[in-house]
This record gives C-alpha cells, structure tokens and sequence, in this order.
C-alpha cells in the first residue's frame, strides 16, 4: 500500500534520513519509534509532503506521489496527525469533521467514519476543546 524507496530528506547540509526503505502492507499496522531528535517526524512530514525530499520516491497504492503537493497527498488518501492536537477547539465535534470533509468536496460525515470512533458520534454537539486528550486525538484522525 505505501512504499518508499531510497527516500532521503536533509536540512540544509545535514542528512536526516538516508537511503530510507520501507514497504507497509495494506491492514499492517507500523511504529516508528526513536529518541527525541531521530528523525521520527522529519520522517513524517516528508511523506506527508510538508518536508521536502532530497532524493528517492514515495509510492501510495501503486501510484508515485513523490511530485504532488501536501494537499494532493491527502486527497490520493495519506495522512498524518501530528502530537499536537490540530483541530478547531470552538467548533463542535460534527463541525470539525464536516471542514476536513471540505477538502474532498463531501458535506455529510460518512456513516463508517462514526463506526470507526463510535465516541464521536456521541459527542458530535460538544465543542472540540471540551473533548479529552484521546478524543481530540481521534477527532484530528477523522
């Protein structure tokens, strides 16, 4: 399902990933994990596009997505949810997932999407910023 192949990423003079492979099945599930300064979100954010690459290919579904755009990246299905909880915390829980649905041209919150954090459903009249820490982490997911 993704597969990145000799996939570099450097500030400046300084290489912070070399020569990176990795292939992820689809349904497999993968940590990267490393002490603080390892490259973790570097990595992250090269994939996501929000970092350039200096070298190699980043392939989602058979499809090279090396050249596209962030935004390109998520509409081809790849994301990325960063530690810090990035949702709006005045809107309410349906009115955050209807703004990323924007993105894609959707306006009804898909009835899976629900199934899959089932506690949204429940909340989906509470404002964001009144949602635990694990719950803002799954509303950033969805």
């Amino acid at each position: 399902m993704l597969k990145v192949a000799n996939h570099s990423v450097a500030y400046g003079q300084s290489t912070i990933i070399r020569d990176l492979n990795l292939d992820v099945n689809e349904n497999e599930i993968v940590a990267v994990v490393g002490r603080n300064g390892m490259g973790k979100t570097t990595l992250m954010k090269s994939l996501i596009g929000m970092t350039p690459s200096r070298a190699g290919s980043v392939s989602l579904n058979n499809t090279d997505i090396s050249a596209m755009k962030s935004f390109q990246r998520v509409r081809a299905g790849l994301g990325f949810v960063p530690q810090g909880r990035m949702i709006f915390p005045a809107l309410t829980v349906r009115e955050n997932i209807e703004t990323g649905l924007a993105a894609v041209g959707e306006k009804k919150v898909p009835r899976d999407l629900y199934e899959l954090f089932p506690v949204l459903e429940e909340m989906q009249h509470r404002r964001g910023g009144n949602l635990s820490g694990g719950q803002q982490q799954q509303l950033a997911i969805a």
